[in-house]
């Protein structure tokens, strides 16, 4: 699953509710995204869309793009100083020698004083866009609506705002200033080559075309290498997060050692991949090396010959050449080992650009209008009037639910799976927009409310508790982060949490492992009704808030329950009958539609679809009482046997 759709007309890809998100990509997975996906060494679009983000470090750009400039020539130069140096030493020229001595000395703290400036500068940027992208990211993310993460897999969205952020902040900083300078750098080297001997120069220059044919060759078989390592290191950690996190029904269906082959051939698959792209790095770097050496070889063979035939050969002028160009063809191909080290790199950065946009340019379904009002209290009555809703256009599923519901009545959603009980909840807190109809919460349509003035007012336990990393007093207050202490145990006393969370070591400082794991369901359900009463809604929503704990957290659930749907609209989604009994009013949704409605008395006496489920119910609850009594009886039994056998013998 993910974020786009196929292709709409025009070769523009669709998001979430048909948004339209930017031409179409070839090569996109189903779900729209690509992370084998490597991109183009140049994307014109990517680099227009980031520049913007430079602009208000325009100073301290400027200031490492002429840093590098500085480094780059200074750097070049060199070879040009040590052959004027030779020269002027075959030439018993001292003073000449001195001179350019103190100017390459000179010349290297320039090239070091630039170049460590240019790197902190960069740095010094850098973090501050890392920064401003990832905050960016982070804030559109939480913006999205809830049919964006129904599709989109949560590993992707943190692979975007990690390493698609950071490497395309490595790209603006250190990454461009360095290819800025490589190319600066063989500037220099083509100028000052050309100065010296363009005959030579020309000499040196023959062996670029043959390694420009190398390289494309190398390129595309290396992007089609290094694009199967990325698809054989996704499927592998895509196995491997799967049975970690699936390890108890790993364990429980013996699929130890089914899943370790799988995994085995998946790891084989990798290696042999990255075997090959290891080759095709590796290989590339000894061409350049050859290279160097045939040009330099060519340089020497061409100026002996020279040096043979002349009728008269000015020594020093000679060494200056050769040793100049000696020095420079080994400079001449510095860059250009950069360039390909750094190709890659190039291809990530577009990529992961090109990916970051599209999630920043991903607009949320549901936004607030202009005009929208801000609900500054709510008395709790909410109508629902000739609701529709699809999640696929052509797929009903609620239809027709028109609903009236007072302030502080408990209304109870039942009915078969699929009926549309979490989806009208989810429409009443405005995670998904209704198709058709609208509902009303004290007379004012939602979709002209401002969404968090609605949600402030609004409390939400799910049927997985979701406890967050921290403490327990953390959890509880996460709604109302100010809150004091002793409202925080009082909010906990109020549900039934208290006693059990004063049990524990550091009490309401017990940090909690991840998602809670350290407390039992009905410890964590209790903490989230404790948050949800502590955030004071108005309206509050349970969706199978009780359907994984035992009976004895049941009863302690449901006294907490009384204390928190009094004097609230509530909105309970739930199965078992000691949840719903006590309900206002009961309403029974079939395929989309209120089939019934009324309390419980009423819909038995009816003997329709609610009473049909109230007998299944009912008999499969008689049924666990029942295997729970027969439990407690085998241990009452055993535990009287334990006491009436005889004591063991000495020495037994």
């Amino acid at each position: 699953m993910g974020m786009f759709g196929g292709a709409g007309a025009g070769g523009w890809s669709t998001g979430i509710g048909g948004q339209a998100m930017g031409p179409a990509r070839a090569g996109r997975g189903a779900d729209g995204w690509d992370d084998e996906y490597l991109g183009k060494v140049y994307d014109a679009n990517v680099v227009r869309r980031i520049l913007p983000y430079l602009k208000p470090y325009k100073k301290q750009a400027g200031l490492a793009f002429a840093c590098m400039v500085i480094s780059a020539i200074t750097s070049f130069m060199q070879p040009l100083l040590i052959g004027l140096t030779v020269k002027a030493g075959i030439q018993h020229d001292t003073r000449q020698v001195l001179i350019y001595l103190g100017v390459m000395l000179g010349a290297a703290v320039v090239t070091w004083l630039s170049a460590y400036a240019q790197l902190l500068t960069t740095a010094w940027m850098g973090n501050r866009l890392l920064l401003q992208l990832r905050s960016e990211m982070y804030d559109h993310m939480q913006g999205l609506s809830l049919s964006f993460y129904d599709e989109m897999e949560v590993g992707r969205m943190i692979s975007r705002l990690t390493s698609d952020v950071t490497v395309m902040q490595e790209l603006l900083t250190s990454g461009s200033l360095t290819f800025f300078a490589d190319f600066v750098g063989l500037t220099v080297v083509v100028i000052v080559l050309l100065a010296i001997d363009w005959q030579l120069a020309l000499v040196t220059f023959a062996i670029v075309p043959p390694l420009i044919l190398i390289m494309v060759w190398w390129a595309r078989h290396a992007k089609a290498a290094f694009v199967n390592v990325r698809v054989k290191i996704s499927a592998l950690y895509g196995t491997l997060a799967e049975n970690v996190s699936g390890v108890r029904a790993v364990q429980s269906m013996s699929r130890e050692d089914e899943n370790a082959r799988r995994f085995d051939a998946l790891n084989q698959d990798n290696r042999r991949a990255n075997i090959w792209a290891g080759m095709l790095s590796a290989a590339i770097m000894p061409v350049i090396e050859l290279a160097v050496a045939i040009a330099t070889a060519a340089v020497l063979i061409v100026g002996g010959i020279r040096a043979l035939n002349a009728d008269s050969v000015d020594v020093a002028t000679l060494f200056l050449v050769l040793t100049s160009f000696t020095l420079y063809v080994g400079r001449f191909f510095d860059p250009i080992r950069d360039l390909v080290l750094q190709y890659t790199m190039l291809q990530r950065a577009m990529a992961g650009g090109e990916r970051i946009f599209e999630v920043l340019d991903t607009e949320p379904r549901i936004k607030d209008k202009e005009d929208a009002i801000e609900l500054e209290s709510v008395e709790g009555r909410v109508d629902f009037d000739n609701v529709e809703f699809h999640y696929i256009e052509g797929v009903p599923i609620l239809r027709g639910i028109d609903l009236h519901v007072n302030p502080g009545e408990t209304i109870a959603f039942v009915g078969h799976t699929g009926a549309g009980k979490t989806t009208i909840t989810s429409l009443v807190s405005r995670g998904y927009e209704v198709t058709g109809g609208a509902i009303r919460i004290d007379g004012h349509d939602i979709r002209d409310v401002k969404r968090r003035s609605l949600t402030k007012h609004m409390g939400v336990v799910l049927q997985n508790p979701y406890l967050f990393s921290g403490t327990i007093r953390e959890n509880i207050a996460y709604g109302r982060p100010e809150a004091t202490d002793e409202s925080v145990r009082q909010a906990a006393e109020a549900v039934g949490a208290n006693e059990f969370i004063e049990r524990l070591e550091k009490g309401y400082d017990t940090v909690l492992q991840q998602r809670g794991q350290n407390l039992s369901v009905g410890q964590r359900q209790l903490i989230s009704f404790a948050r949800a009463i502590l955030a004071q809604p108005r309206i509050l929503v349970l969706d199978e808030a009780t359907a994984y704990v035992d009976t004895q957290t049941e009863v302690i659930i449901q006294r907490a329950l009384r204390g928190l749907l009094k004097a609230r609209t509530s909105f309970v989604i739930a199965h078992r009958l000691s949840t719903i009994r006590e309900a206002t009013r009961i309403v029974v949704l079939d395929k989309g539609q209120i089939a019934e409605i009324g309390s419980h008395d009423e819909l038995l006496a009816k003997d329709g679809i609610y009473a049909n489920l109230y007998k299944m119910t009912y008999e499969q609850e008689q049924a666990q009482k029942a295997e729970s009594m027969v439990g407690e009886d085998e241990a009452f039994a055993r535990r009287r046997q334990g006491e009436m056998a005889p004591a063991p013998a000495p020495g037994a």
